[in-house]
């Protein structure tokens, strides 16, 4: 019953001044899921650390997890929308390479994304409305990979689509994930085309 309670009290943030607060709290919710890891992280601290009420954090989000899944969608988002951008930019001068290249471009971790996606990836494992999320991304992402092998690849690869397309997802997150997701001592630079030349090979 009380669940049902909270759950009604979440609304949509419509004012400029509401959607602030909400960013803050995301903003807040970053930092504290980096900095104390999520079973050690409360809407109270949440709260605290965006400047707001815990009754304002509450308002807006129905609990902490509520609050990651938030971040997981802008995170992806951020990723997907310029990654599917470039897909509808391809025209038949378009290279192989130089896709690839944009493609992980898009992707890189910077600095404060790495310790949201070890977040992720643990929580992910725990948590069926995460793995929800997560597999409805992966399939935008072998979207995205299905059209770089309509695109480029060879008979073959075309009529393997779906385990081309698996190939190339596997190979490019390993490419935008190297030294943080996948530990190395090998550079990323030098993980990243090698990855490219695999993906290239394949195609040919």
């Amino acid at each position: 019953m009380k669940k049902k309670q909270k759950t009604e009290r979440v609304r949509k943030p419509k004012q400029v001044r509401s959607k602030t607060k909400v960013k803050k709290v995301l903003e807040a919710g970053r930092k504290c899921f980096v900095k104390l890891g999520y079973a050690k992280t409360t809407m109270v601290k949440i709260a605290k650390e965006a400047g707001v009420s815990t009754g304002t954090t509450y308002s807006y989000f129905k609990d902490k997890n509520d609050v990651l899944k938030k971040i997981l969608k802008e995170h992806v988002e951020n990723i997907l929308q310029p990654a599917e951008a470039v897909m509808d930019s391809l025209n038949e001068k378009s290279s192989l390479r130089s896709t690839l290249k944009k493609l992980i471009m898009t992707a890189l971790d910077s600095p404060e994304d790495v310790g949201m996606d070890k977040i992720f990836h643990e929580q992910i494992m725990k948590d069926k409305e995460l793995q929800a999320l997560a597999a409805g991304y992966r399939d935008r992402g072998l979207d995205i990979c299905k059209k770089l092998v309509q695109q480029f690849g060879n008979k073959k690869a075309k009529k393997d689509l779906e385990a081309s397309a698996q190939i190339v997802v596997g190979l490019l997150d390993y490419c935008t994930h190297v030294n943080t997701l996948f530990p190395t001592n090998i550079p990323r630079e030098k993980a990243c085309e090698i990855g490219i030349a695999m993906i290239i090979a394949y195609f040919k």
